[in-house]
């Protein structure tokens, strides 16, 4: 299969690549990055796209860019960026295939689309927040392919996703383990290996619509920082409050237990820590 990861050199799209190449199909990635191939060590076997480059035909596109919301201060200039790097590259996407889009188009979203402090699966009820907006907006802009191309879309609301390399693991490496006084809500996660998984999963049974990326396993805030610290031996509690000094922060102090019953139903098993 011809499959476009645009996005690639981040986090997901490098285990979502590695995986597609290992499965032997042909994987072109759209990326800002120019060290991409080196980094995977896949050297003339990835075909590395750039904006102004002409794309091939491909079957699926993944559309994992955008600007990472684990990189910076979350500012509203920030959010901005956040939000405008993912329309843009659907645009960009849709202009380079005017009348040859592939029959699958994924977008990444996130489960912070959905409202706190409840069980929920994909039909469940949607969060006002600002991460919310922002993620409506993607998948919005995603939906409109549908009509203009088409295309069969699938949304994948991804939870935190924790493994070596991710933004949580670096924004943690350097620092003792934290653990928040009454850290006991549940935040939506899963390893990046199921990310990848899940994503191929969805490409080879061609499954559309509305997907979410988290494990039925659910851990809470501490589980959470305790899998992502680098630290074994050293551990210190930390007030809420502190985490709401930088927005980032947000990400730790939701409480949403969110149910991958698509995907479940689809035969996909999600790992346990």
């Amino acid at each position: 299969m011809r499959i476009l990861v645009a996005g690639g050199s981040g986090f997901i799209g490098r285990e979502l690549i590695t995986l597609l190449h290992k499965n032997e199909d042909t994987v072109f990635v759209y990326t800002h990055q120019k060290n991409v191939v080196n980094n995977l060590g896949f050297q003339k076997e990835i075909t590395v796209l750039k904006a102004d480059d002409e794309f091939p035909e491909v079957d699926v596109i993944v559309n994992l860019s955008g600007e990472s919301i684990a990189e910076k201060r979350l500012s509203k200039s920030r959010l901005e960026e956040i939000l405008n790097s993912r329309i843009e590259t659907i645009e960009l996407l849709s202009e380079k295939y005017p009348d040859k889009f592939p029959s699958h188009f994924i977008q990444a979203s996130a489960t912070g689309i959905y409202k706190d402090n409840c069980q929920q699966d994909e039909t469940g009820e949607l969060s006002d927040t600002v991460y919310a907006s922002i993620c409506k907006a993607i998948e919005n802009k995603a939906g409109e392919l549908t009509d203009r191309h088409k295309t069969n879309v699938s949304i994948c609301r991804i939870g935190v996703v924790v493994g070596t390399g991710g933004g949580l693991a670096d924004n943690l490496k350097y620092m003792p383990r934290l653990y928040i006084i009454g850290g006991n809500n549940y935040i939506p996660y899963l390893s990046v290996s199921d990310c990848a998984l899940a994503i191929r999963h969805i490409i080879i049974n061609k499954l559309y619509g509305i997907f979410n990326l988290c494990s039925d396993h659910f851990l809470t805030a501490n589980q959470i920082l305790k899998l992502a610290s680098s630290s074994k031996f050293l551990t210190i509690p930390i007030p809420k409050l502190v985490l709401k000094f930088d927005k980032r922060g947000d990400l730790l102090l939701t409480n949403q237990r969110i149910i991958p019953k698509a995907l479940k139903e689809n035969g996909f098993v999600f790992d346990r820590f």
